[in-house]
């Protein structure tokens, strides 16, 4: 039955997409998404109690249909650092291709309306990619780059929104494996030259400090930061069979997954954590996290 209700919304989010590719999100009505659903309103709205319910849904579907590849990509044990990070970059630009006909249009609506302000919970995750990018930099060139990590964060970020504009032209002649290809070897060039001279970086380490300081509260508090470390204490467990560790590590994905969702399953939040309750190693964190779903409530991955 579970599954069947999570079909039926997945579709409805599907079929709203379409809709809201073609006539915007404001000219669609629930009615019009239920008559292409093939159900009757009521059955729309017993699945949506809104159409706000329904739209912020859509985003988190998005969030997770990028996200999701994006860590079974981190999660590879057979490619380097660099690799992964080039592989990353092209399943982002991917997704984000495979969605533009939405996005277009959702950007052309907001821009229509006169809203520029970034949703709080996108804007909070700034952060975490923040602290992520850092420890990719560490990891690829060394701790002397990080004082300029304010800066490639910014030539980074600057280039991919300038291939998605390529790509979202339909006749572009850049492939996207190439685009990967081109911003992981315009890191190598910029970060071969900030380290052979002597110039000051324009974000410096204390105002990167204090962009990182802004977001630590934050990234103590969220459910998905301890899942993270809780994930990094069982791959480092030694006496962990490989059945096991498996085990922990799959119960992990899917607990990360569940609170990512905009009406997360109890039943399965409470069975994965059981599982992970045979593991000592985890019971200050498990302890910690189950005190933190609990104060959340429904939706225990908001960004508040």
């Amino acid at each position: 039955m579970a599954d069947r209700t999570i079909d039926k919304r997945e579709q409805i989010i599907k079929t709203a997409m379409q809709l809201f590719a073609v006539k915007g999100s404001s000219s669609t009505s629930m009615q019009d998404i239920a008559e292409l659903c093939g159900i009757s309103k009521g059955s729309l709205y017993l699945a949506f109690k809104s159409k706000e319910e329904l739209e912020h849904s859509i985003f988190i579907y998005c969030y997770r249909m990028i996200r999701d590849p994006l860590i079974r990509e981190e999660q590879e044990n057979n490619r380097s650092p660099r690799e992964k990070l080039r592989n990353q970059t092209e399943i982002l630009l991917n997704h984000v291709y495979e969605l533009r006909e939405f996005l277009q249009r959702q950007i052309q609506e907001l821009a229509g309306k006169g809203q520029t302000d970034i949703p709080k919970w996108l804007r909070k995750s700034n952060g975490i990619l923040l602290s992520w990018f850092k420890s990719k930099l560490e990891i690829l060139y060394g701790p002397e780059i990080l004082p300029y990590t304010g800066d490639l964060s910014l030539v980074a970020h600057g280039m991919i929104h300038s291939y998605l504009r390529v790509i979202f032209q339909l006749d572009s002649p850049v492939s996207i494996a190439r685009m990967a290809d081109h911003l992981l070897d315009l890191m190598d060039i910029l970060v071969s030259g900030l380290l052979a001279g002597s110039s000051q970086p324009l974000i410096s380490p204390a105002v990167l400090a204090s962009w990182m300081e802004e977001h630590e509260e934050n990234l103590r508090r969220n459910p998905l930061q301890l899942i993270k470390e809780m994930r990094a204490i069982v791959s480092a467990a030694a006496d962990l069979e490989p059945e096991q560790l498996e085990d922990a590590l799959e119960s992990l994905t899917i607990l990360d997954g569940e609170l990512l969702d905009p009406h997360p399953r109890r039943a399965i939040i409470q069975g994965m954590l059981s599982n992970l309750e045979i593991h000592s190693a985890l019971e200050k964190h498990l302890q910690e996290l189950k005190k933190l779903i609990k104060s959340f409530g429904s939706n225990p991955c908001t960004l508040s």
